[in-house]
């Protein structure tokens, strides 16, 4: 605690020396890819919303739907990835690379099977789940979320594997093949989406349904080179054959101890944001909209702290398999004062180009006046996002994912949901209650979590399992 007390109290004194050359040699080069990564990550999404959202309100809002849907699904894999990118992360970090290699296969193999079954929900039974996400939604924009949803189910498979992949590769130091990766797959995305919504010459193309293909398409060209590295590379091989080999139950374990409470936040937290969209669903087409625009202009505001974040699980990770938890603490204080930076200085730089940049999305007025409010209503909070999302990634690299679990979900359905409904159905604030209470979701993390951090209590697994 002392540490942490003396890191902020000197902070300039401290960035000035050692800690410095922290983030210059440690951080830096794992961060600057996952960066590139999630720039191009979200620029592409931004075109892929710009090019539907010239089809028609009803076609934007039926993605904002879908996407809701989709979110829950990529939670989950994400959490079961991010239990193997820990695992693998503290291994590797021990020199024993055998078993590292071990759980990463497991990891893919694992995380593909949950996909497949994901698949198959989707495609039986995608109407039945979206009447119960969009209920109030007009009849339109359901069955164009359907038609959306049931596209992009076909690369679920092809995502969990290209997720998987990619942490493993984080895991062991190179986070750059990701970041290629990702980069071909946006850019193949556009590339496929654009001819296959508005078509070629006299072929009229498949509006919606095309965008969802055009995704797909591009996703499984990417799980395909991650697969194809992992198998020829000279330094953590994996050969194809050994993701048919049976699991270890002591992997599993490890992998679940970590993924399932990371599935149940993300689930819960999910599923709070499905019941906010709905809420916002029914306050009509202009305000769903203008919640999907803002919601994709702002991810790009929060690519540096999601960058830090996941680079802070990789690097407690491997500080604590070092045997290192105070160069982790270290670290960790280093990460969140600098994406705190981040973050307001990115919101800053667009506040006077807000208006210009929701013109590329729409030219409809109502909808840019909801977007322009919902900024600046984000703007103002923005200073609370980094201690809300970024300590807990990093926490999750100790193994310490009850906590942020339990956290995750009394904010969100005691902060979020509940003062989301109050302010934007009781009193009638529309969309704008609903944000507000999301900030208040914010709040509650970011002191709860900063808590935490301060007393050193996200180090108490690691100290656990050194003891036995």
């Amino acid at each position: 605690m002392n540490l942490t007390f003396s890191l902020f109290k000197n902070w300039p004194l401290t960035l000035r020396k050692r800690h410095k050359v922290l983030l210059i040699r440690d951080v830096f080069p794992l961060a600057w890819p996952i960066f590139i990564e999630l720039l191009c990550v979200v620029l592409m999404g931004i075109i892929s919303t710009i090019l539907v959202s010239r089809l028609g309100q009803s076609q934007t809002a039926a993605i904002g739907i879908s996407d809701s849907f989709t979110y829950i699904i990529y939670s989950v894999l994400a959490a079961i990835e991010l239990g193997g990118t820990v695992i693998v992360a503290q291994s590797y970090g021990r020199r024993n690379s055998e078993q590292a290699l071990d759980q990463a296969r497991q990891t893919i193999t694992l995380n593909a099977l949950i996909s497949v079954l994901f698949c198959v929900v989707v495609l039986l039974g995608g109407k039945s789940l979206l009447e119960i996400v969009a209920y109030g939604a007009e009849p339109e924009v359901i069955h164009l979320a359907e038609v959306y949803l049931t596209a992009m189910a076909l690369s679920y498979p092809a995502l969990a594997i290209t997720l998987a992949g990619s942490g493993v590769l984080r895991a062991v130091g190179n986070s750059r093949l990701p970041m290629r990766v990702n980069i071909l797959t946006n850019l193949l995305n556009i590339a496929f989406s654009y001819p296959l919504i508005y078509g070629v010459g006299d072929w009229q193309g498949l509006g919606l349904l095309g965008a969802g293909l055009g995704v797909s398409l591009a996703r499984w060209v990417g799980a395909f080179i991650i697969l194809a590295y992992l198998a020829k590379n000279s330094r953590f091989v994996i050969p194809f054959k050994l993701y048919f080999s049976k699991f270890s139950r002591k992997v599993l374990a490890d992998i679940l101890g970590i993924g399932i409470p990371a599935s149940v936040e993300s689930l819960m937290f999910n599923i709070g944001k499905m019941i906010t969209i709905l809420m916002v669903a029914g306050m009509g087409t202009v305000a769903m909209a203008g919640n999907v625009i803002a919601f994709s202009i702002i991810l790009m505001i929060n690519i540096p702290g999601n960058t830090l974040g996941m680079a802070a699980t990789v690097i407690v990770g491997k500080r604590l398999g070092q045997n290192r938890p105070r160069m982790a603490q270290q670290e960790l204080v280093l990460i969140l004062v600098t994406s705190t930076i981040l973050l307001v200085c990115s919101t800053l730089l667009l506040v006077p180009f807000i208006h210009y940049i929701a013109l590329l999305y729409t030219t409809e007025e109502s909808v840019i006046d909801v977007v322009v409010n919902l900024f600046y209503m984000n703007a103002i909070m923005m200073p609370v996002w980094a201690a809300s999302f970024v300590l807990p990634a990093a926490f999750k690299g100790a193994k310490d994912v009850k906590f942020t679990m339990w956290t995750a979900i009394l904010s969100m359905w005691g902060f979020r949901i509940c003062c989301g409904y109050v302010f934007g159905v009781v009193l009638d604030f529309g969309v704008y209650g609903v944000w507000i209470g999301m900030f208040s979701d914010w709040i509650v993390r970011g002191m709860l979590f900063t808590l935490r951090l301060l007393n050193q209590k996200w180090l108490a697994r690691y100290f656990r399992d050194v003891s036995r």
